[in-house]
């Protein structure tokens, strides 16, 4: 291995959100043993010459077409030669004192092969970056939830710390997966279980990554006593119908059509 880390960022028209990502990693300026790596999904606005100008010290890779979530970091990972992986998102701002903090755990924890920390958005508000796997039952009952709420129900109201870990705790804790939004990897761990699996576009990816992992015998935890900025503008939420929305529950029942399969084998 050539380098400690490798940070893989995608995006797709980001440039707004990648100013503020590449600026918070100032402070690795300095590390040699360090690397950006940026994916960029198929952008069609400035975003590309933006990077190329602004950070020509980022390792940039383009796709002619959007192939999804798990197709850029798979190419990311194919590219980084590093004893540790991350994966942030576009909109996520790192600092020291978490970067420093998850390091250091891996480093002493080596059955770990994925931890996350605490994300909070933009209002201030701790984000559920920690996670029970996705099943039918509680996909259907946040989908009712979620309708229930357009029209003044109050359906299935305890469906979402069903799903969800309580993250008042100072110490790190075991979890099914911490969202792809920010994740430091175990190379050695990855090249057990392979990359993230394509067939995902959008969706529980992250969910099936870490399930992976923890059936080679590592453990994924979450490190509630550090924390970065996510600004969180999922994709999907704008329009509940739309297209990557679709995209969305396809991977879902595709994740869950899997665990089935596994449980069988």
């Amino acid at each position: 291995m050539n380098k400690k880390l490798t940070i893989i960022v995608i995006g797709h028209n980001s440039w707004h959100f990648l100013q503020k990502n590449f600026s918070s990693l100032d402070f690795l300026k300095e590390e040699q043993d360090v690397e950006v790596l940026y994916v960029d999904n198929a952008s069609t606005d400035e975003t590309r010459v933006a990077v190329s100008y602004s950070y020509p010290n980022i390792k940039m890779i383009c796709y002619p077409i959007n192939r999804g979530v798990a197709a850029a970091r798979n190419i990311g990972m194919v590219n980084a030669a590093s004893e540790y992986i991350m994966f942030l998102d576009s909109d996520t701002e790192m600092n020291k004192e978490a970067y420093y903090e998850m390091m250091k755990f891996m480093d002493e924890n080596p059955d770990v092969g994925v931890c996350g920390c605490k994300l909070y958005g933009q209002d201030g508000v701790a984000q559920n970056s920690c996670k029970k796997y996705p099943t039918r039952k509680s996909f259907f009952k946040g989908l009712l939830r979620s309708l229930g709420k357009q029209v003044g129900l109050d359906i299935y109201p305890n469906a979402y710390t069903e799903s969800n870990y309580n993250m008042d705790q100072s110490q790190p804790f075991e979890v099914d997966y911490v969202i792809g939004a920010c994740q430091l990897i175990r190379r050695k761990a990855q090249t057990k279980v392979g990359f993230l699996d394509e067939k995902i576009f959008y969706g529980p990816e992250d969910a099936d990554f870490c399930m992976r992992i923890k059936q080679a015998g590592y453990r994924v935890m979450y490190l509630p006593m550090v924390s970065i900025s996510h600004a969180y503008i999922r994709p999907s939420s704008t329009k509940f119908f739309s297209k990557l929305t679709w995209k969305r529950i396809c991977g879902l029942f595709y994740f869950f059509n899997k665990v089935d399969r596994c449980k069988k084998q």
